[in-house]
């Protein structure tokens, strides 16, 4: 398996061919500098050495001449001295290095030439070296290489100074996968950001791992809501069911079994509602896209008949208070989740008077006559329906409140988006 490299390894290395490139291509372009300089001047200085070379064996038998202070003239090529062996590929007026079959190990330069000499064309040579350019060429090398260290020990600094900022960067990222790795599988809890966390990118990567964190503790806290919710509130309607299907085994009476069948129907109605709206707390929906609905009144007695099994006494009222048609995006399933666990807790609390429900274009309020908030209810606490009708209000953007009233009893509000 490749091994994966650390950010620092990673900037140490690619400072590092930067930074040979850099001075590779210095030294290359000095050296080219130089010679391409060497070749200029030798081909001047010799150009200038021909016409000198060329006046001097004007009207004199002489094969050879020199030319003060770095260069000698040969006519001929049979007039070479021994050693000197030529450039095969040279052209005229053009300077070359000798080749390296010739018996030196200095930089000499050589030029052809075709020149009239004595009224006859001959092949003039042109043989230079130049000592003190030999010599200042070396002095450039010797004052390059003092700059070539300088350049290295710039760059040692320069990574150094690099590897700093690399840990500097790198050290709240270290310290992030640290404390991510020894987190349990468990804990969403907030992740605290790293100490030296200076750049702006680290505080968005933290931030944005706890709003993942946040997201994650929610479902996990809705998915035990649901196991919780589940087993309190499909207990009544299992009963039912278990109870209506014992006494349908014994009964004989047709209106008996009637009765028993609708209690049956109105429990698997019941499970059906709480299995949708549970279902629904679990899951991310577009609620803008959602069209609204107006609620009507029998979808309120509907929702009176079926939980009017839960009143403690026989002198309780049950009132439907209608003053205009509330208008919400809520599925009629759940909207009777919500408004049936509100009820049952008013009418667990009241043993006489009245449960009103008050309807607004945007509101509901149901009003008893009971116990209130301080007082002990009568019947089954609905403690847990209260947590079921928080978390519908919390997902459709719903105001819930509980307050005592004046005299006695209290008011559960809920207050739908406009």
């Amino acid at each position: 398996m490749k091994q994966i490299k650390t950010a620092k390894q990673l900037t140490f290395t690619y400072f590092s061919v930067v930074a040979f490139a850099i001075i590779a291509f210095h030294f290359s372009m000095f050296q080219s500098v130089i010679e391409n300089i060497e070749l200029i001047y030798a081909e001047n200085r010799m150009l200038k050495d021909k016409e000198i070379a060329v006046a001097q064996l004007q009207g004199t038998d002489l094969t050879q001449v020199a030319i003060p202070p770095f260069s000698m003239a040969y006519l001929g090529k049979e007039n070479l001295p021994l050693g000197i062996v030529l450039d095969p590929t040279m052209k005229d007026d053009k300077p070359y290095e000798l080749d390296e079959a010739s018996d030196t190990d200095l930089e000499v330069f050589s030029m052809r030439s075709q020149v009239l000499i004595n009224g006859q064309f001959r092949t003039l040579y042109i043989i230079h070296y130049d000592e003190i350019y030999e010599s200042s060429e070396a002095q450039m090398f010797r004052t390059q290489s003092t700059q070539l260290f300088l350049s290295l020990l710039l760059l040692v600094v320069s990574l150094w100074v690099v590897m700093r900022i690399a840990t500097r960067l790198t050290k709240p990222l270290s310290e992030l996968s640290e404390t991510l790795a020894s987190r349990s599988a468990n804990d969403v809890s907030a992740i605290p950001l790293p100490s030296g966390a200076a750049t702006r990118e680290v505080h968005q990567l933290v931030a944005c791992f706890n709003d993942y964190q946040q997201q994650i503790g929610s479902l996990i806290e809705r998915e035990r809501a649901f196991n919780r919710y589940a087993s309190h509130e499909l207990r009544t309607p299992l009963m039912v069911l278990k109870g209506s299907i014992t006494l349908l085994e014994k009964a004989n009476s047709p209106d008996f079994v009637e009765r028993q069948k609708v209690r049956m129907r109105q429990a698997c109605q019941e499970m059906e509602d709480y299995i949708s709206t549970l279902l629904s707390l679990t899951r991310e929906e577009d609620l803008s896209a959602v069209a609204k609905r107006t609620v009507t009144k029998a979808e309120f007695e509907d929702i009176l008949r079926a939980h009017s099994i839960y009143l403690i006494g026989d002198e309780v009222d049950m009132v439907l208070d209608i003053e205009q048609n509330l208008v919400t995006q809520m599925p009629e399933p759940i909207l009777h989740i919500l408004v049936g666990n509100i009820l049952k807790n008013a009418m667990a609390s009241t043993s006489q008077g009245e449960v009103r429900i008050h309807v607004l274009e945007n509101s509901v309020r149901i009003i008893d006559t009971g116990c209130g908030l301080s007082g002990k209810p009568g019947g089954e606490s609905y403690g847990l329906g209260l947590m079921i009708v928080r978390d519908i209000c919390a997902k459709y953007a719903c105001e819930f409140s509980l307050e005592d009233n004046s005299k006695e009893g209290c008011t559960a509000h809920l207050k739908f988006p406009n």
